[in-house]
């Protein structure tokens, strides 16, 4: 029994070691783009690649102020 408790606390730890380098990797994107998102609209060249794009990061500011919320609360644990 204490085998497989010491086990499943190794693969415990290894799970949240990953998971806190994802969630670096994902704050680290998130202040990125709300960088980006900080910004004035502005266009490179007037094609609908270019203003898609544009919507694209105004569209998921919402979600990504969300995912942004609970980063911040899953560091905090």
């Amino acid at each position: 029994m204490l085998v497989f408790t010491v086990k499943k606390l190794r693969e415990t730890l290894v799970a949240v070691q990953q998971l806190d380098r994802n969630m670096s990797s994902l704050r680290s994107w998130l202040a990125y783009i709300e960088s980006e998102l900080s910004k004035p609209i502005s266009y490179d060249s007037c094609d609908f690649q270019e203003i898609q794009r544009k919507l694209d990061l105004q569209q998921n500011r919402g979600d990504l102020a969300s995912v942004a919320e609970v980063s911040r609360g899953l560091q905090s644990l």
